[in-house]
């Protein structure tokens, strides 16, 4: 490699060229090798999810102007959960303290309601993320806000009961028939998919392909390494819109 004699009888690395990695498999070799995370947070692959709840990212929270009158504030931010650790406080209180990241950066929260610490605690078994419900105090001369969790729902249950939906851009017939291929061991859940495909005489044709899709943020990378960078949308279905009888 640097210019050196070539060493014999180390057979040569050779990587199958259909090798395959998923998006999580990706991250976690990512964190392995460098200690952190590269291409993505695991918190990304339900960023379909935090849009429809309007989360931000602590970076963002961190950013807010502390209130003049010295109020708390509350919103809602998501995190891998990398660790919790029980605390006393001075007047002999126990509560939760966990280390969480999004992407990005590390920030730290406590629980004290027993709900959210029992959650907490299963997320660091398992590796898991979820949407905190969360109380912001910054008071004056803190550098980042305290955040207190008030409720823990973890992405993969919130992802489970959600109804999504996939739109996605398909450049011609025969995608769309490499496609359905594609799709086909990925019933079982009630997530929307619609082709939307050119027609030769212009404008567009919108093909409803089902509505008992299970769909994540790994099936549609899968798809997108089909029809291209920027063709997939993955998203919340907006709920019924009721009208009034008269």
């Amino acid at each position: 490699m640097f210019g050196g004699e070539a060493h014999c009888g180390v057979a040569p690395i050779r990587l199958p060229r259909d090798a395959s990695w998923t998006l999580a498999q990706r991250m976690a070799a990512e964190h392995d090798a460098f200690g952190f995370y590269f291409s993505a947070h695991p918190v990304d692959a339900q960023k379909h999810l935090l849009a429809a709840h309007r989360v931000k990212s602590f970076a963002e929270l961190a950013a807010i102007p502390v209130p003049a009158d010295g109020s708390r504030s509350t919103a809602n931010i998501a995190g891998l959960v990398e660790e919790a650790r029980w605390r006393t406080s001075a007047r002999g209180r126990r509560y939760l303290m966990a280390t969480l990241s999004d992407s990005s950066g590390q920030y730290v929260a406590t629980a004290f309601d027993e709900e959210p610490c029992a959650a907490l605690e299963a997320a660091v078994r398992s590796g898991g993320c979820g949407l905190m419900s969360v109380e912001l105090d910054r008071r004056p001369g803190d550098e980042v806000p305290r955040v207190t969790v008030k409720r823990f729902q973890p992405l993969d249950a919130l992802a489970r009961r959600t109804r999504l939906e996939l739109n996605v851009r398909v450049p011609d017939a025969d995608t769309v028939i490499r496609l359905t291929r594609e799709l086909t061991g990925a019933h079982g859940g009630t997530g929307a998919i619609r082709f939307i495909v050119p027609l030769a005489s212009g404008g567009e044709a919108v093909i409803l392909l089902g509505r008992d899709y299970l769909l994540d943020a790994e099936l549609a990378a899968r798809i997108e390494r089909v029809t291209g960078e920027g063709t997939v949308e993955l998203s919340v279905q907006e709920p019924p819109k009721l009208a009034l009888v008269g």
